[in-house]
């Protein structure tokens, strides 16, 4: 009952409203729990990623969510879905303070970045993988140090979901990114300066009953030299990169389009003959075509006529000789006939 203003006070209170002005009420008076708490801002603490590229880490680790879940169905031999959590902006100390102890630190490098990225994967989602690697069950317990038998099956996995990281990316730049090291204590991993900004993709990935936390740590400083490409607004300009492969790959399509086999098909013009003739045919009978020796044949490419060719022989075999060629025009007067 003490937080409740007294008559007094509040005629004060109602007198300077009237008068204008603003009465202070000390801490004491009001029981002092309704104090308003400033916090002082930082500025290294700012926001460095603006919202362009922010939008591009959802797109790119949303396709890398699916990929990784195929990936780890193939690999562990069990249905796996990966969702996204959170994509966020934080200093790297917050995010290597709530690291669990111990815990999986996949230090990466993916040139043309600079510097290293972190894969992190829990001691929950860590003993799943083991688990299903030494024949399946429950994770058992997740506090104990990893031995480096499970060290080795963890690396095997990560390097498959290395694999898939640069599919995801592939479309927004091409990253060549390999596994540097593993550490299993947050204090060997300092791979930026602490007041460092970084982005952290936060993924839960569920396999049966069980789930697990993964996150990917991209500090600013990696992406300053590809912060362009991660503009959006570049990829739908055509302002992407154009780093010589785009004329590569069309090279490439247009030789295995050229050395792509067609089935070229010769037809006679067409003879009627009823049902009765086809059921009464025996064998050295003779079906007259109406189809005069001087009238070249049809050749048609996948059932579309394309050109007019003549009889003839080639050696010991039956060959077409091309005599004229079917316009579009020509070409629909015969498919609608």
């Amino acid at each position: 009952m003490s937080e409740i203003l007294s008559q007094a006070e509040i005629d004060e209170l109602l007198g300077s409203l009237m008068t204008g002005e603003a009465a202070a009420v000390s801490p004491e008076a009001s029981g002092g729990s309704s104090a308003m708490k400033v916090k002082e801002y930082d500025f290294r603490t700012a926001n460095r990623f603006p919202k362009e590229q922010m939008r591009t880490f959802h797109v790119v680790f949303e396709t890398y969510s699916q990929l990784l879940s195929n990936r780890l169905s193939s690999v562990l031999r069990v249905s796996c879905e990966c969702e996204i959590l959170s994509i966020e902006e934080c200093s790297y100390s917050e995010f290597n303070n709530s690291l669990p102890v111990p815990v999986v630190l996949a230090i990466m490098e993916a040139p043309p970045m600079n510097g290293s990225l972190i894969s992190q994967m829990s001691p929950e989602f860590s003993y799943m993988i083991i688990s299903r690697l030494f024949g399946g069950g429950t994770a058992g317990e997740n506090s104990k140090q990893f031995t480096e038998i499970e060290l080795a099956l963890i690396e095997r996995v990560l390097n498959q979901a290395i694999d898939v990281f640069d599919e995801a990316w592939d479309k927004v730049i091409g990253l060549s990114t390999k596994l540097e090291r593993i550490e299993t204590s947050p204090q060997f991993a300092q791979i930026t300066a602490p007041n460092e900004p970084v982005a952290v993709i936060i993924m839960n990935i569920t396999m049966g009953e069980e789930s697990g936390l993964m996150s990917i740590c991209v500090p600013h400083t990696a992406i300053e030299p590809v912060a362009q490409q991660l503009n959006t607004r570049m990829w739908f300009s055509g302002a992407s990169r154009d780093d010589g492969k785009n004329g590569e790959q069309a090279d490439v399509l247009r030789d295995q389009l050229l050395k792509t086999p067609v089935p070229l098909t010769a037809f006679f013009e067409q003879t009627p003959a009823t049902v009765s003739d086809l059921v009464n045919l025996q064998i050295g009978d003779v079906i007259k075509l109406d189809h005069s020796i001087d009238h070249p044949l049809t050749i048609k490419v996948h059932h579309m006529p394309k050109f007019r060719a003549a009889v003839g022989t080639a050696g010991l075999k039956y060959a077409l000789r091309i005599v004229d060629i079917i316009e579009e025009e020509k070409q629909n007067e015969f498919v609608t006939r």
